[in-house]
This record gives structure tokens, sequence and C-alpha cells, in this order.
């Protein structure tokens, strides 16, 4: 089952096989290996650009694009599927509103923030 949270052209879901090529694709661009375990990503319009283990953490970006709002996005998201609260580590640790996962307990699984898209 596939679990996809959409937020205006933005997409964060598990990767599978299918995905494997654009996962080494991203690895290679950032000059970096292929995250160990099962992976979290975020796509813009269907490009992936973001690839995060659920595991360790680890993870690789589209060096080409800016991403640190989606890596942000799918640290959250992996917090949410551990139960880990709303803590991100890239984020300081601090705490986020209540406003920003849609009022949802932690490891509800809920609504992302929605942000807007940037794509310079």
């Amino acid at each position: 089952m596939t679990i996809t949270n959409n937020t205006n052209g933005i997409t964060i879901r598990r990767l599978g096989p299918a995905d494997d090529a654009n996962v080494e694709r991203l690895a290679q661009l950032d000059s970096g290996n292929r995250p160990a375990g099962h992976l979290l990503g975020a796509e813009i319009d269907g490009r992936l650009l973001v690839a995060t283990s659920i595991e360790t953490g680890k993870g690789v970006a589209d060096p080409f694009s800016r991403t640190e709002e989606l890596r942000s996005l799918v640290e959250m998201r992996i917090d949410q599927i551990k139960g880990n609260g709303h803590k991100s580590k890239r984020l300081g640790g601090r705490s986020h509103s209540r406003g920003a996962l849609a009022g949802s307990p932690p490891g509800a699984g809920g609504k992302l923030l929605t942000l807007p898209v940037r794509l310079s």
C-alpha cells in the first residue's frame, strides 16, 4: 500500500523497486551512495528530488534543485511514521507548532504543512 501526501505539487511517499533507477540517479548526482533500507521520497510534479532512509535518516537529493524544505518535510514524515512526535533534526530539534501538522497527534500521519513550491 502506498501512502501519498500531496501538497501543491509536492508528493511525499514510500519508494519501492520501481523507483530504484531514480534513486540511483539522485545518488550519482549527489556524489553519495544509495541510502540503505526502506526509503521515503519527495517529488515535485512526478520528479524525484529527495530520497531518505526511514531506518537511518541518511538520504540523497538533487544538488541542482533547492531541496532543503523537501528534506525537512521528508524528515518530519519519517518522525511521524516512527512515532517520534513533531521534532526534526534539521529544524534544531524544536517542536513544530500544531498548525504545521494540522493538529494531528504524534505518529498519526497528519497532513503536512502546505508550502509554496519554489522551482529556482
